[in-house]
């Protein structure tokens, strides 16, 4: 049974359905004998079965809101309790409203909160935290969004087994937004860049994607020692900011 006093549309939506289906099961019915009628008589059969058919699912819809209606107050709370909690008590449980974090956010790959997909584990290196890409096509990282807008995006990169950083080459992108990534610092093996892509307005709370997809290396040594996997970026810590 349903209750439909509380929502008219939501009434009138249900007595189409109900309508419908009625009309449906009537034409099931009655198709073998409208056939068998010449053409103004069927055309005059159909009609009658639309109206038969609306004003039974007008009968049904009314049952039911007499139904409703009957419902003594604790069996309307047990259907649908929240018309029955005080504005404030609601308003307190949904608790503040969220706001956008102000950034910037930056953490390195070990963190906990580091959130990704396509990586392998975090290692320890002499530059500190590090992981590789590669262990799937394309690597993901997820941000807080930060409302969105301009965004600045700037990463610690490192290429595996030696490999020349070629910018050009690589593809970052921010929910999508190609960046264009351009050196801030070179500090040994470890490459410092940045790059912006402008989103549209999000709400508070919403997160971004980081999506890596570039080339993938093999070791060139060889031997017991030679590091077996397929390596493509990788990646010691990142930060996103709101451009200036």
């Amino acid at each position: 049974m349903l209750d439909l006093s509380p929502d008219r549309r939501a009434a009138a939506l249900i007595e189409a359905a109900l309508q419908h289906a009625q009309a449906t099961r009537m034409r099931e019915v009655a198709g073998p004998f409208l056939e068998r009628l010449d053409p103004e008589a069927r055309l005059f059969g159909e009609f009658l079965v639309e109206e038969i058919a609306r004003l039974s699912a007008q009968v049904e819809a009314l049952a039911q809101l007499r139904e409703a209606d009957a419902l003594s107050r604790a069996e309307r709370m047990r259907i649908d309790p929240l018309p029955f909690i005080p504005a404030e008590r609601r308003s307190a449980a949904a608790g503040p409203e969220v706001a956008a974090e102000a950034g910037p956010v930056a953490f390195d790959v070990a963190a906990e909160r580091f959130t990704g997909f396509g990586w392998y584990p975090a290692e320890m290196t002499a530059d500190g935290p590090l992981r590789w890409s590669g262990l799937a096509r394309q690597a993901t990282v997820q941000l807080p969004a930060l409302g969105g807008g301009a965004l600045r995006v700037t990463l610690a990169l490192r290429t595996p087994f030696g490999m020349p950083l070629d910018l050009a080459a690589q593809e970052v992108f921010l929910d999508g937004l190609k960046l264009d990534l351009s050196l801030v610092s070179q500090d040994g093996a470890v490459a410092t860049c940045e790059g912006v892509a402008i989103l549209p307005d999000l709400p508070a709370g919403a997160r971004t994607t980081l999506l890596v997809a570039g080339d993938r290396f093999t070791d060139p040594a060889t031997g017991p020692l030679r590091d077996t996997r397929a390596l493509g970026l990788g990646l010691g810590w990142l930060r996103i900011e709101r451009a200036a």
